[in-house]
């Protein structure tokens, strides 16, 4: 069955009247989680709402998106923050039209299948949906949805003086920034909310230790080894880049100064065979309670978080901190961040207090081993933590249930 069969028989099992679609792109796990938060606060708001969900299988930019990241990170950032320049955005994609090319390709059985309002949440794909419509003469609205607290105008792209027909942003300033030079009403424009998958909320109503008992039975090679009474740090952060945090995490593992007699570290390591393979040697290597885990699936994920007693992040993005924020995972210590968006998203994060900025390794690693030693401190930070996370909780639920609201207006007046 090809893919516009695919989308046409699910639209008609769903029963809708004027198809809603949402799109992710492959481009670390982030994307295809929002496309399931924005899924999940229809069905909560706006039930009679049904979309059809459609996952991009190319690769590419996820592929660019490692290289860039790592080796190009001063030169990415400089670029980034020039992106509001009209001339430089539409160099980009000049610059990358085989891969909008690609997208296209992909994405045109949604045209076939009388799409009618199809939300977008990568601007590539966006860029690609309104090359798509103005082509294809077609009437169906485009909808921008950012996901990032980013404030980049990159993210509203404009197509030969055609625009998307709205913006969902988790951003306030960017909702501003677009509503000035575009003129766009507020009928237009929402903030974004955000709702995790039940297994996070799921967790929650388990106490840690069950959580960490729950865990050590999963089929993981050394996840027998979890411990439910021990102060349980956790490192995450994504695949890739959970290994960038070896070479801070690294002299913990022969440090007199961390308690390892009380504590754990547990490593979400995902399909990174590498990073498995580095914590597990140093464990080992020093005979201490580190234990990586390989991928896990949401419930499993959401066992994890739940049995953090800390937090350590590779990187910081909304559908990794608000699965965090869902089952009370913290306090939370960001050692890294990635180029471009993320600094927006730590931003938030620092202002809200939800998190903590720690990118000097040495500074990292003494805040780790005075929590290992201090479990009155641990409580008392945790409930600190557990307070703000669940303000953010609440904020990101009424968020979600506006920017439902404002995809039924749009649904209803096709």
């Amino acid at each position: 069955m090809n893919r516009t069969a695919k989308i046409k028989r699910k639209s008609k099992e769903n029963g809708m009247s004027s198809q809603v679609v949402i799109v992710s792109v492959a481009a670390g796990g982030g994307h295809k989680t929002a496309m399931y938060s924005l899924g999940q606060s229809l069905a909560r708001f706006a039930p009679s709402l049904v979309p059809t969900y459609f996952e991009s299988h190319i690769e590419d930019l996820e592929k660019a998106h490692r290289v860039v990241y790592s080796k190009f990170t001063r030169a990415y950032d400089f670029f980034y923050d020039m992106t509001d320049s009209d001339w430089l955005r539409r160099l980009y994609f000049m610059t990358t039209s085989a891969l909008v090319a690609k997208m296209k390709a992909e994405m045109r059985p949604l045209f076939d299948s009388h799409a009618r309002l199809i939300i977008s949440t990568h601007f590539m794909q966006t860029y690609a949906l309104l090359q798509l419509k103005r082509e294809l003469n077609s009437s169906a609205k485009i909808v921008a949805y950012i996901p990032d607290f980013d404030e980049s105008m990159v993210h509203f792209p404009e197509v030969k003086g055609n625009i998307p027909d709205a913006v969902i942003a988790q951003s306030p300033r960017l909702l501003q920034k677009l509503a000035q030079k575009y003129k766009l009403p507020k009928t237009a424009t929402v903030q974004a909310g955000y709702i995790p998958r039940a297994e996070f909320s799921d967790a929650r109503k388990q106490s840690p230790k069950i959580a960490r008992e729950n865990l050590s039975r999963i089929d993981a090679p050394l996840a027998k080894h979890i411990q439910t009474e021990l102060f349980t740090l956790v490192a995450t952060g994504g695949t890739f880049w959970v290994e960038s945090l070896y070479d801070a995490l690294e002299p913990l593992a022969r440090s007199s100064a961390f308690d390892w007699t009380r504590s754990q570290l547990i490593i979400a390591c995902g399909n990174n065979k590498t990073a498995y393979q580095k914590y597990k040697s140093l464990g080992e290597r020093h005979g201490v309670g580190i234990i990586p885990l390989p991928f896990l699936n949401y419930a499993q994920m959401a066992l994890l978080f739940r049995s953090a007693s800390a937090v350590v992040l590779s990187g910081v993005a909304p559908a990794t901190l608000y699965e965090l924020l869902e089952t009370d995972a913290g306090p939370i210590s960001i050692y890294r961040i990635n180029p471009g968006p993320e600094k927006f998203n730590l931003a938030y994060v620092c202002q809200k207090q939800l998190a903590e900025f720690t990118p000097d390794a040495a500074l990292l690693r003494a805040r780790l081993a005075q929590l290992s030693r201090a479990p009155d401190e641990v409580v008392q930070q945790k409930q600190a933590f557990c307070k703000a996370a669940l303000n953010e909780r609440k904020e990101a639920l009424a968020r979600a249930e506006q920017m439902a609201s404002f995809i039924e207006r749009l649904a209803t007046s096709l």
